[in-house]
């Protein structure tokens, strides 16, 4: 009896518990914020022994719901987590069946008024939250105070959304004060890169990938490229020129894998290859740049030189949001060409053609061409009109401007989303104008951009999306194009005629000839030019998710029509020109003829051209995680594409065409384990059949070090927030040679080849005594066999965090071989019968490197600080280049970098000391070198430039050119970049500078347009820094830039030697800006969200070795070109 009581009593105590279990009083403990439904239940049958279960055709599983608890019976946890929902709940043993909640209202579809507050997690109001009535366009923001009124439906449902946090839905359902609390979203828009046909969270991406804000590329000039040095991580960019409408930077991403060409990357906006120059940045949503193979390898072929990968911005679901910019910015132009006056070129003459002559006696006493009275009438301006002192650099502006304004709306319902945008864009040359006729001579353009993208929720699984944008460009110019201007105003002399005469009369010298004509003739009064250019882009997508086949599964087809026209017009006129010789007696001016005028022309075709380009795209996509640990992803892509060009002669008016399949799979583990698998198989038209087609496989994985517990279960999380390793290897191909050679597999024959022949005259010496007759010949070979180029690719990269991410750092190391590069070989002899050497897979180049960048946060009181920083280093060297031998091996171009010189090394200047010196019967010195100094072909004296003689053969010749000269290529190795960032109360100030280093300029790169008398005294010019030159009164000084003056062309001491190339390296005050951005509950008042004011200044100040020209020109003409601009902005911006 005793133990049946017993086990009564336990009976009844095991009941009443599971009574109690059942009935969802257990407690739990738990938190979540803003997850969805299904994850919610997830969580909570892990620390609970209920199971839930509900109809997945009526519930809404991706809704959001929070809860948070400790130690709470289960069912009353519940009802707070679901009644801001539309779900009942009842607890049926160990089960919990969800339902839908039935509402009862007293009048179906009645409206009422909704009012409450939106705040943050500290209870901050919330100034312009959208508050948006799920499925329509009524919508309201939240005032100063985060207060909101809306009318709307009993059983509709309020969805809540701020930029930073996570949205919130909240179901109308008999109250009309409904309070939202939104938490800050745990993934922004930082944690989300672009990659290949989609975008990833960051800690899933196993490749090299940098994204950059479009605020820190958004500066006043008119081409996108030109703002991105120095910007991203991997990225090396160059601007040769400042001329409006042809300033575009050269770009690479991780340098130059080939001397042949194709080493551009590939330019992709909103998923379609497209040129970036002429997107307003206004436009962008994201940039992002791919450098591994395991980013690049699905674009096949195209991706061999690494993707730009640009996205436009789109519609939201809110109220439509007006943005206005206006900016208009002063235009300096930097670093102008300086020249030498008059009286102290004709010096210079002077002292040249004493140093000609061995310097006989004093050049005070020495009479040379010029008198000392002719001198004086040129120093004193006795007569500007006979003895002129032009500055040709008059015809430069000290200043212009450019102006550029933005408007864009965006905004939409759940069902349709849009962004539309316009922009103006206007900028001024720097030439002054001054033509008889009524036009403008100047550089003048404008740019006009339109977008529009829309996207429709067809149904709740399709989505179409129509973008179309569109550029139209126009450009005024002289009738002669900036580099004729540029190199005339450097070369024509200073003395030889005025700008006019003082009569009105246009002048020119006797002779003129190409590089002599006037400079202020050539701008004002040789015409204009008169350009316009059209681009259309299309586009047309369709999304269809695929749940009902398998959650995750979706396909996407897209349809792209791209098309751009050009059409250029052209007057011309010639001007009267006269040459005065002197005056009368009555002291008009004495003139001849030169050239006779001709009136301004009828309008005349000068150039039309066009390409239309087709790009046809379908994909199937598959994401989903299982279990909240296994994040499973693919892709598998088809595209096509074809561009075809007008007014192009014979094989180029056929179409390009490519195809590319490609496939991707991805899989990661808990956060921390990822690796991922590519490819990409592309097929050109450039090879024959049988090699066609590429296939281009990557791989990549990574380790993401701090999730694992034994750090984020420790202190070390508080210290190292993110630690992932990356390492990726992959294959990349290219097969562009060039758009003048098509299917250059293709034999070709020549119909008008000599040496047939047919009839032989025999000559008097038993040579053929006339050239034969003409007959068909294969000109160029078939090469059947070509096929890719191959670029082996090696990434290892870490990403870290610390500090709660409050430090960024990003580091990648690279080594990639590209081989099997196209070429035509050079080591073929002549005897094999090859009229043109044949084409074929020889060369090979390795490329290697790092990248790195880090950027930093941090807020001190009401002061917060950012900082950021990245370097580009890349190392080319060429492995195999099909060179014939060498008589020396300093004279191999093999082994070195793309671009590296080839010259003499100089060993400064020769002295008094190398000489053996006597004088003639007119004291003239004659100079003999002593024995044992190797001899120049050239008669050369002090202060002429000694070259090394490498060889030891005792003769300065070719022989003793190197490419081991210890200088670098035209195009810097490394570029850096670094900034400071400061925000303050709505006050805000930045700072970046941008520099580049192991990069080499020749300042004899254009020899006319800097070595004085080049050309003879009246057809040269100098620049002021002749003057820094070597004398005869001090003979043993090295420490200057101009070896001995000579009178005429000097060959020697113009050849290309370490005595004329500089370092190129430099540093970049490339952007400042300051401004404030107004108080938020004070524009509430006037119905705007933010109004800023600001004032940014661009290309302000450069550090560097060169001096003469900005270093960016880089040879460019010996800075005889369009010079680039340092600017002032003032802005402003205003969003509604």
């Amino acid at each position: 009896m005793r133990y049946t009581f017993y086990l009564v009593i336990f009976l009844c105590f095991f009941s009443i518990k599971t009574i109690a279990q059942q009935s969802g009083k257990e407690k739990i403990s738990i938190s979540f914020q803003n997850i969805s439904l299904k994850e919610a239940m997830q969580e909570i049958e892990k620390v609970s022994e209920y199971t839930f279960f509900y109809d997945a055709t009526e519930l809404d599983l991706k809704q959001s719901v929070s809860l948070t608890t400790n130690n709470e019976e289960l069912r009353l946890a519940l009802h707070r987590m679901f009644e801001p929902t539309m779900i009942a709940f009842k607890i049926q043993k160990r089960q919990i069946v969800l339902t839908t909640k039935q509402i009862e209202v007293t009048k179906k579809g009645a409206s009422k008024t909704i009012r409450g507050t939106v705040t943050d997690e500290s209870g901050e109001p919330i100034i312009g939250a959208s508050i948006l009535v799920k499925g329509t366009i009524n919508g309201v923001l939240t005032d100063i105070d985060g207060k909101y009124t809306i009318t709307a439906k009993e059983g509709e449902t309020l969805e809540i959304r701020y930029i930073g946090y996570n949205s919130v839905e909240q179901t109308i359902k008999g109250k009309n004060i409904i309070n939202v609390i939104l938490s800050e979203s745990n993934v922004s828009l930082d944690d989300v890169v672009i990659i290949g046909y989609g975008s990833q969270k960051k800690e899933s991406v196993v490749s090299s990938v940098n994204s950059i804000s479009p605020a820190n590329i958004a500066m006043p000039t008119r081409s996108l490229a030109n703002t991105i040095a120095g910007q991203v991580a991997g990225v090396i960019a160059i601007q040769r020129s400042g001329e409006p409408g042809n300033d575009d930077a050269q770009f690479w991403i991780r340098g130059q894998s080939s001397y042949m060409g194709g080493t551009s990357p590939l330019v992709l906006v909103d998923g379609v290859p497209r040129s970036m120059n002429d997107i307003d940045v206004d436009e962008i949503e994201s940039f992002t740049v791919l450098k591994d193979a395991a980013a690049t390898a699905v674009y096949g072929a195209e991706g061999a030189n690494g993707v730009v990968l640009i996205t436009s911005k789109r519609g939201k679901a809110q109220k439509t949001v007006v943005n206005f910019n206006a900016q208009f910015s002063i235009v300096t132009p930097t670093r102008m060409p300086k020249l030498i006056d008059a009286y102290n070129y004709l010096s210079l003459y002077n002292e040249a053609e004493w140093n000609d002559k061995g310097n006989p006696g004093d050049l005070s006493n020495f009479f040379g061409s010029y008198s000392q009275e002719i001198m004086e009438n040129y120093r004193l301006g006795v007569d500007p009109d006979l003895y002129p002192n032009v500055n040709w650099m008059d015809l430069l502006s000290e200043h212009t401007t450019n102006q550029r304004y933005t408007i864009n709306f965006r905004g939409g319902s759940e069902k349709t989303k849009f962004f539309v945008s316009g922009a103006y864009y206007k900028e001024d040359g720097i030439f002054k104008s001054n033509p008889t006729e009524s036009y403008n001579a100047n550089i003048g353009l404008q740019r006009f951009n339109l977008r529009s993208n829309v996207d429709m929720d067809i149904t709740s699984t399709t989505q179409l999306s129509v973008d179309l944008s569109g550029q139209y460009k126009t450009k005024n110019q002289p009738g002669n194009n900036s580099s004729t201007l540029f190199s005339a105003l450097t070369r024509f002399p200073v003395h030889l005629v005025p700008m006019y005469y003082s009569d009105g009369s246009l002048s020119d010298p006797i002779g003129a000839a190409s590089g002599r004509y006037n400079p202020y003739n050539l701008l004002n009064h040789s015409g204009y030019i008169k350009s316009w250019d059209a681009s259309l882009q299309s586009k047309v997508a369709l999304n269809q998710k695929l749940d009902f086949i398998t959650k995750g599964l979706s396909v996407r087809a897209s349809l792209s029509f791209d098309a751009d026209f050009t059409s250029t017009t052209k007057r011309t006129k010639t001007p009267q020109t006269v040459f005065a010789t002197g005056r009368d007696d009555l002291g008009n001016l004495i003139t001849q003829t030169i050239q006779n005028p001709s009136a301004l022309s009828d309008p005349t075709y000068s150039a039309s051209g066009g390409t239309k380009k087709i790009h046809i795209e379908t994909s199937l996509n598959y994401k989903r995680m299982f279990a909240q640990k296994h994040d499973v992803g693919a892709i598998v892509v088809y595209n096509q594409k074809e561009t075809q060009h007008q007014n192009v002669a014979g094989l180029q008016l056929l179409p390009y065409r490519k195809q590319n399949f490609v496939g991707r799979a991805s899989y990661g583990y808990d956060s921390r384990y990822m690796i991922e698998g590519s490819f990409g198989m592309t097929g050109s038209e450039n090879f024959a059949s049988g090699h066609r087609w590429g296939f281009f496989p990557a791989v990549g994985a990574a380790w993401y070090i701090s999730n694992e517990k034994f750090i984020r279960e420790t202190k070390a999380k508080h210290i190292i927030s993110k630690l992932k390793l990356r390492a990726s290897y992959g294959v990349t191909g290219n097969d562009n040679i060039g758009a003048s050679n098509r299917f250059p597999y293709r034999e070709k024959l020549d119909a008008a080849g000599k040496d047939y022949q047919f009839n032989m005259n025999i000559g008097a010496s038993g040579g053929v005594s006339d050239p034969g007759s003409t007959g068909i010949i294969e000109s160029t070979f078939a090469a059947p066999a070509l096929t890719w180029e191959l670029e082996k690719k090696l990434n290892i990269g870490v990403d870290i965090g610390l500090f709660n991410n409050q430090i960024d750092i990003t580091a990648d190391y690279f080594s990639n071989r590209r081989d099997h590069i196209l070429i035509q070989r050079k080591t073929v002899p002549a005897t094999t019968g090859f009229r043109v050497n044949p084409w074929q897979n020889f060369g090979i180049v390795d490329n290697k490197g790092f990248d790195a960048s880090i950027t930093l946060n941090h807020k001190i009181g009401d002061v917060k600080v950012s900082a950021r920083g990245n370097i580009t280093y890349a190392k080319n060297t060429v492995v195999e280049y099909d060179e014939a031998p060498q008589a020396e091996d300093y004279m191999y171009f093999t082994g070195q970098s793309i671009g590296q010189p080839f010259c003499y090394i100089a060993d400064g200047l020769y002295t008094p000391d190398d000489f053996n010196i006597i004088q003639d019967n007119n004291g003239a010195n004659i100079y003999t070198l002593k024995d044992g100094l190797p001899k120049p072909a050239a008669n050369v004296s002090p202060g002429d430039i000694k070259y090394r003689d490498l060889n030891n053969d005792g003769v300065i010749d070719k022989m003793d050119q190197t490419y081991k000269n210890g200088l670098n290529s035209a195009n810097p190795e490394i570029v850096y970049g670094f900034g400071l960032n400061l925000e303050y109360k709505g006050f805000f100030a930045g700072i970046f500078f941008q520099g580049v280093g192991k990069a080499t300029t020749n300042l004899l790169s254009s020899v006319a347009n800097i070595m004085p008398f080049y050309s003879g005294v009246d057809s040269s010019s100098a620049r002021i820094e002749a003057l820094d030159r070597w004398t005869a009164s001090d003979p043993y000084n090295q420490n200057v830039m101009f070896p001995r003056m000579h009178a005429t062309k000097y060959d020697h001491n113009n050849q290309k030697s370490t005595w004329w190339y500089r370092n190129a390296s430099f540093l970049r005050l490339k952007n400042v800006e300051f401004g404030y951005n107004f108080d938020k509950q004070m524009l509430q008042k006037l119905r705007m969200s933010n109004i800023k004011l600001f004032v940014q200044g661009t290309n302000l100040a450069v550090w560097d070795n060169i001096k003469l020209w900005d270093p960016e020109l880089g040879n460019s003409t010996s800075g005889s070109t369009y010079p680039i601009c340092g600017t002032w902005t003032i802005g402003l911006e205003v969003t509604f």
